[in-house]
């Protein structure tokens, strides 16, 4: 080849890299100068959220869903007038007003279907009792790498994004907007729970004291913590899906054969909810006071189908060791008397004045407070001479507290088995044998 041709060739090739590294470099520079980083405290929102009066999301398919504040509560009034959720309100209030951009990624975009802005995704549209008195948000779709989601502010031509955990905060149906709650009555007003079941059935009634009693009958003390548990679980229950808004053609749901059926009534009124037919790891079910049938979980089913055992009180003794100022023995043979005076030193003051020590009366109150029921009895289980407590062996009395309440629990042995109760308890239960001799080996060291 002519060696002028090839200088001339390998001059063009040079020219031809040199042109693609400039433009490289050009369209590099070109689309950083697109994307701005954006001040961290630049909120897009700039209104508190307890200006804020309403707002509508309207999807890019589907009906647009309005919430309007209603004196200090939330409704949701389109596409239909329900109760609202406040706290998925609150969530979704908060990341509006708190939300700021990542950064600018065009400020003169030319397509904004690139960003899943046209049409967007989700629009927000809010109105405020102040300036500015209206206020719009686009959601887009999520960036490449799925970060962030682009969006564009109402009267703004820039395409923005944001945090990608911005999505699942604004971006609410219905049904995630709409009160969920299974039970309308508050917890702290329930006053009776009637549970019945294809397993048993029980009563719960808190008394004029404000303590949980099992109804067997009689009534017996209720475990405190389960029943509040099952109280807590009323509250918290929660809806997993809407079925019918309508309460129609009810057989359908398994409701003439409940799975299971709850009657909760307090101050504030009654209601009856129902389990039908299971619905893959769902049941269905209504409530008397909520309007549509829907779903719950069979971990709510769980937590109600208890035995009345289960549900009974185990603790003899509830009073704290550290809260006990005075304890009264009777015994076969003695009738002793221990009280703690302010410098919390114990002292027996009857039958004779000594000093104890405090170590000792530790052990003394921990093995009071550790006489759990093991079992109850199921025959006469009111005929307390039977189980030897219409004259029993051991009477110990125990005063706590500021207000020196008592708690006064009797014992006796019959043959080889060890029962007690509480002296308010109607029916006595079973403690482990050795619980008269270990109290006997406590007063023996004292």
């Amino acid at each position: 080849m002519n060696k002028k041709y090839l200088q001339t060739l390998i001059a063009l090739v040079v020219l031809a890299g040199l042109w693609g590294v400039f433009t490289y470099f050009g369209r590099k520079k070109s689309t950083s100068t697109l994307k701005t980083k954006t001040s961290s405290s630049q909120k897009i929102f700039p209104v508190k959220r307890d200006h804020i009066v309403s707002f509508t999301l309207t999807p890019s398919t589907g009906k647009a869903i309005t919430c309007a504040l209603n004196g200090k509560v939330w409704q949701i009034t389109e596409p239909e007038k329900l109760a609202a959720d406040s706290s998925t309100i609150d969530g979704l209030l908060s990341s509006l007003t708190g939300a700021t951009p990542s950064e600018v990624v065009s400020e003169h975009p030319t397509d904004l279907k690139e960003f899943g802005l046209d049409p967007p995704q989700t629009t927000i549209e809010v109105k405020t009792n102040t300036k500015p008195s209206e206020f719009t948000l686009r959601l887009g779709s999520s960036t490449p790498t799925s970060t962030g989601i682009y969006a564009q502010v109402g009267g703004e031509q820039r395409v923005i994004t944001l945090a990608s955990y911005m999505k699942d905060s604004l971006e609410k149906s219905l049904f995630d907007l709409r009160n969920k709650k299974v039970v309308t009555l508050t917890s702290d007003n329930i006053q009776r729970i009637d549970v019945s079941s294809k397993t048993g059935s029980y009563q719960l009634v808190k008394n004029t004291d404000g303590i949980w009693d099992l109804m067997l009958p009689p009534p017996v003390r209720a475990d405190r913590f389960s029943v509040e548990g099952l109280v807590d679980e009323l509250g918290s229950a929660s809806m997993q899906s809407i079925v019918d808004e309508s309460k129609t053609n009810l057989s359908r749901y398994g409701f003439s054969n409940p799975t299971l059926t709850i009657h909760i009534s307090g101050a504030d009124g009654s209601q009856t909810l129902v389990l039908g037919k299971k619905d893959g790891s769902n049941y269905y079910a209504m409530n008397t006071a909520v309007g549509p049938v829907f779903t719950l979980g069979s971990d709510f089913l769980t937590q109600f189908q208890k035995k009345p055992s289960d549900l009974r009180a185990k603790s003899l003794f509830t009073f704290s060791t550290f809260e006990a100022n005075k304890v009264t023995v009777d015994g076969p043979k003695e009738h002793r008397v221990f009280v703690q005076h302010k410098n919390s030193k114990w002292e027996q003051t009857e039958p004779a004045s000594m000093v104890v020590s405090g170590g000792k009366m530790q052990t003394l109150l921990q093995d009071l407070t550790g006489l759990n029921a093991t079992s109850f009895p199921e025959e006469h289980p009111t005929d307390l001479a039977a189980y030897g407590l219409a004259k029993p062996a051991y009477t110990f009395q125990v005063q706590y507290g500021s207000h020196n309440k008592t708690q006064t629990v009797e014992l006796s042995e019959v043959q080889g088995h060890v029962y007690a109760r509480r002296s308010t308890d109607l029916v006595p239960s079973e403690l482990p044998k050795d619980s008269i001799t270990n109290l006997q080996k406590d007063l023996g060291a004292l």
